[in-house]
Parts: structure tokens; C-alpha cells; sequence
């Protein structure tokens, strides 16, 4: 396992907000969902130079928060289509003196990798707070993990992997639930096809990915993988603040991608992003993480699961930062908790552990309070893990039934999520890094279900199941470079239900790295010398244009030896 050590708890310059003006934003938080019916939804294939990976699809797992710290003066709402820009705060902290500065460099120069911090936090961009500066243990004295040595073999859990299936979308044409678009793709459909247009072509993106959910689940199936985390940019800016719609157009898709789900007795979630805070100080951004969590608790609604497999169905949030106070941030997520969430959000909401600043510790006590299960991630418990020792050992001893307790209590079958860190890292901030594949499995019951957070998605679940000789490995075979036989072809041999599923023989296990096998071999045109040099069969078009040729040379042939006979006889 990995080594880990304390990360600052100080993410956000503190902020306060009052009781009474979360509760006054109560009749703001209902989506908008404005001209929800008004507009067609059965439009031409969009083009694809306008269609998008979503970026959380493409991501391991959501971020707790920016790679970053970020500051007051962020966009940080879920509207934004676009990254999260830094900008400057004219009327933000004030500037240190050169006495604080030198200060701050003195402390900075004790221990290594700290200088390059203190100079950010001198800066005006506001990527960190001086009291952030030397918070963290140095690497060189981190103890080692104290890790429990049981593993769950043989696994009869669930195994699952998050949003984007990397066989399906390298397909022709590709399968994935996560086509988005940008805002100005909006306005630009509503300029070409009126007021309205734009709207409808983000519908149709919505309803072509609910479709391919059906696909997903049962190329699942095939190889013995029952956990799916949805992906949070199936419908493109459905919770957003202005262009907000439901989504009736996609009931039937999602309706029958929740029946495969139930016959083949899989498990469905969802995870909203790292702006979805109920525990902001900003009401704004309270507000959006409201109406994008009715979002998710919509989308989860209309897949129509029943018993069991609806209380599974579960949506994933992080805490978010500390904004300086973390009392009074719990207080926050508490009052919002039980004044402006609907009972069908509380029923679904699951709150996370962080590798930024929320320990198992810091979490146990309020999702006890309020009736919320808890998810244990064994990545982010190595680098923010309180009091406790790093290593899987102390976590699962000293908190393990309390969090499952939180799960037994709402009668919810308890998820983990797993990662490893990219070989290496040393940082915090590398180690927070998801690797593409894992190696290992934590010492959970053998029948938990599993979320393995990876770079290389499905690749990660096939590699932990060859290893440990899991149910259904060997289904799974190698990918043949270059060479796939289940894609579209010209002749109709494939049918749509038989596309990219690999074929009779299982191929679609790629190894690591090798991800260019997925795709068809490039083309590589010789060079100009070897063209020359090489014996070229000549085509009816070249030997009539070397006959002509010929026949031209001949021609002036005969005329130069007429000239020069002529020369000849008059001299």
C-alpha cells in the first residue's frame, strides 16, 4: 500500500452565513425547467466536431475539490461548462510585507518541496493561505502504513468501474454515456434553427447516451461485471440554472436500461462533481448543488428499479472544503440537510471520505446523526487519515462497523470505493492521482460491493479479476492488436446488439499501455527514396503515359537526324 500523510484542513479563507439566509433560498433551489416540452427532440445525427467526452466521465473518479486550493474569487458553481477559472479578487486578502514574507520562505526551507508552496501563497492568485504553508508532514518522515494483511479471496462481491467503458468508446461508432457539448454549441443551434434548437440538439446528445447505458449493461453482463457508476454528464447541463430541463424525452431508454439492470441483478449509482457543496457559505452554490442533486435523484427515479436495487441506487457527495472552520461547515450541511432537501434526495444521499480534508473521523459523527451512510475510500484514508494511522489497519478496526452500521441502519447494501496511487508519487498532490490499473484488493467482506476507481476503467476490474482468479476471468481474453472483428462493417455482418462485445472469443482485455491496440493500425506512407527505389507494377494509366512519351522522344529523335543529315550534306 501506499504512503500517506496529514493534508491541511485550511482549503478555503473563512466565510459566514446565517441559518436563516440558507432557508430564505428554499423556493430558489427547484431546477429550472422552464419550456421543458417545447422543443423536438428527433433532430439530424449531430455533428461530431461539436460532440464532447465529458470531462468527469474521462476522470477515475470525481475530485474532492480543484488539484488546487481554491479561493473565494473562483467560478465555483455546477453551471460552469467550462474548467473552473482563477480570478483575481481586487478587493481580496492584502499583501504581505516583506517581514511576513521572509518569514514564510525561512519556514519554507526546513523541509523539502515546501519553498515552491510558500512562493505560491506570496502570490496574488490566492492558491494558498500562509497558515497552509508547512501544515504537512514531510514524506522523508512519514511512518510507514500499518496495513491489515486479510484479503477477501475469493471475492463474491460486486466489481464495478466508474462512468466510461474504454473498449466500447474506442467502438465504430463509439458507445458512451457521456456526450456533452458547450454552452456556445447552444447558441449556436438556436441561431441556425431558432429560438429553441439549441436546447433540442443537447436533448438529443441526452437520449443517444441513455440509449448506449442499455449497451453498457450488457456488455457488463457478458463479463461478469455488476456495478456501474452512472455517469453525472448524461443529459449536458440538465441541472443548469438556465437552461435546466427534465427528462421525460428519455424515459423509455432509461426505463429499459433500469429493467437489464434488474434482470441481470446489477447495481447502479452516481457520483455529482466536486461544486456540488451543500455545506458552501455561498448561497449560490448552495443552490446549484441542490438543483443538481434533483438532477441525479430524477435520472435514478425514471430507470423505474425496485426493492433492493433502488435502495442501492445511491448518489455519492463529497463534504467540499473546510472554508476555514469545520464545526461550523458541519453545521451548514446540517442545516441544509434538514431544511431544503427532499425526502427522495435524502433517501439516495451518500457522503465520501476526501484526500483533501474530511478524515472517516471527521465524517463518522454527522452521518450517524442525520441517517447517512457513509463510503469508505481506502485511497483517500491513506492520505487524510486524522488521528489514525496510515494503512488500512487502524480505519478498519477502529471505525469499520460504524460505517457499515450507517448502511444497515436505512437497510442499504454497503459500497467501497478502492484506488491506488501512480507508481512513484511521492506528494500529496501526486498521490491523489489515480493509477491506471490496481494491483490489490483492501480487506473488505467478501461480499461488499466494489467500486474500483481507475484510470483504465473496466481494464482495472479485468486485471484484479486475472489476478485473484475472480468469477468470470476467464471469459476475458487478449485484445489481437489492430485487428477487431465486432465493429460496424460495410456489409451489415455485425448486428447493433453484437456490437463491440467482443466477439465469440472474449477479446477485450488490452494491457497496460498498449491502449493503441483498441484502435486500426495507421497508415504509414513510404518515404519519396524508397518509392524510387522500389519496383512498381505500372498501371494501364502510367504505360499509356509512358507510350506516349516514348512516342514523343521518337518524334524528335528523327527530327535531330534530320537536322544534322542536312548539316552534313551542305557542308
Amino acid at each position: 500500500m501506499s504512503r500517506g500523510r496529514k493534508a491541511s484542513s485550511s482549503i478555503l479563507p473563512s466565510s459566514s452565513n446565517t441559518t436563516e439566509n440558507i432557508i430564505a433560498g428554499q423556493r430558489r433551489s427547484k431546477r429550472t425547467i422552464s419550456a421543458k416540452a417545447d422543443y423536438a427532440v428527433d433532430l439530424p445525427s449531430p455533428p461530431d466536431s461539436e460532440i464532447i467526452d465529458g470531462k468527469d466521465a474521462l476522470r477515475a473518479s470525481p475530485t474532492a475539490t480543484e488539484d488546487e486550493a481554491l479561493s473565494p474569487a473562483f467560478v465555483n458553481t455546477v453551471d460552469d461548462d467550462e474548467p473552473v477559472i482563477k480570478k483575481r479578487n481586487p478587493t481580496g486578502r492584502k499583501k504581505k510585507t516583506d517581514e511576513s514574507k521572509e518569514e514564510i520562505l525561512q519556514t519554507a526551507s526546513k523541509s523539502p518541496g515546501r519553498k515552491r508552496k510558500a512562493v505560491e501563497a506570496l502570490s496574488d492568485d490566492g492558491a494558498f493561505e500562509p497558515e497552509d504553508v508547512g501544515c504537512e508532514e514531510s514524506p522523508i518522515n512519514r511512518p510507514p502504513p500499518v496495513n491489515d494483511e486479510y484479503r477477501p479471496i475469493p471475492f463474491k462481491g460486486r466489481l464495478g468501474f466508474a462512468c466510461l467503458n474504454t473498449y466500447l468508446r474506442s467502438a465504430n461508432p463509439p458507445i458512451f454515456c457521456s456526450r456533452t457539448c458547450r454552452l456556445d454549441t447552444i447558441h449556436k443551434h438556436d441561431t441556425e434553427s431558432g429560438p429553441g434548437g439549441g436546447l433540442a440538439y443537447v436533448k438529443s446528445l441526452g437520449s443517444q447516451n441513455a440509449t448506449d447505458l442499455g449497451h453498457l449493461i450488457r456488455w457488463n453482463q457478458k463479463y461478469n461485471i455488476k456495478f456501474l457508476r452512472i455517469s453525472s454528464e448524461m443529459f449536458p447541463f440538465a441541472s443548469h440554472s438556465k437552461y435546466g430541463y427534465d427528462l421525460a424525452h428519455a424515459a423509455e431508454p432509461l426505463k429499459e436500461a433500469g429493467r437489464l439492470a434488474m434482470e441481470y441483478g446489477h447495481r447502479l449509482t452516481m457520483h455529482p462533481g466536486q461544486y456540488t457543496q451543500l455545506a458552501s457559505p455561498k448561497q449560490e452554490v448552495v443552490d446549484n448543488a441542490i438543483r443538481d442533486l434533483e438532477y441525479h435523484c430524477e435520472l435514478l427515479d425514471r430507470l423505474q428499479l425496485v426493492g433492493q436495487a433502488d435502495k442501492d441506487a445511491v448518489m455519492i457527495i463529497h463534504m467540499g472544503g473546510t472554508f476555514g472552520d469545520k464545526p461550523a461547515t458541519l453545521d451548514r450541511f446540517r442545516t441544509v440537510y434538514t431544511t431544503r432537501l427532499s425526502e427522495g434526495i435524502k433517501r439516495r444521499l451518500v457522503l465520501e471520505n476526501d484526500d483533501v480534508c474530511w478524515s472517516v473521523e471527521d465524517l463518522i459523527d454527522i452521518c450517524e446523526e442525520l441517517g447517512v451512510p457513509m463510503v469508505l475510500d481506502w485511497h483517500h484514508n491513506n492520505i487524510v487519515h486524522g488521528k489514525l494511522r496510515e494503512g488500512t489497519y487502524d480505519v478498519k478496526e477502529v471505525y469499520g462497523e460504524r460505517i457499515k452500521n450507517t448502511w444497515v441502519k436505512k437497510g442499504i447494501k454497503q459500497k467501497q470505493h478502492y484506488s491506488e496511487p501512480r507508481a512513484g508519487s511521492i506528494t500529496d498532490r501526486d498521490r491523489r492521482r489515480h493509477s491506471p490499473r490496481v494491483w490489490d484488493l483492501p480487506p473488505c467482506e467478501d461480499d461488499m460491493d466494489l467500486m474500483i476507481e481507475a484510470k483504465d476503467k473496466e481494464q482495472a476490474v479485468f486485471e484484479v479479476m486475472r489476478k485473484f482468479k475472480l468469477d468470470g476471468w476467464e471469459k476475458v481474453n487478449d485484445v489481437i492488436p489492430y485487428e477487431r472483428t465486432d465493429g460496424m462493417v460495410e456489409d451489415g455482418n455485425i448486428k447493433l446488439n453484437e456490437l463491440a462485445m467482443g466477439g465469440v472469443e472474449g477479446r477485450v482485455y488490452w494491457p497496460e499501455g498498449m491502449e493503441e491496440y483498441l484502435k486500426p493500425k495507421k497508415k504509414v506512407r513510404a518515404k519519396k527514396s524508397e518509392v524510387e527505389n522500389s519496383v512498381e507494377k505500372p498501371t494501364p494509366k502510367k504505360r499509356g503515359k509512358k507510350a506516349v512519351k516514348r512516342g514523343r522522344d521518337v518524334q524528335i529523335d528523327t527530327r535531330e537526324t534530320s537536322k544534322k543529315g542536312d548539316r552534313i550534306n551542305n557542308f
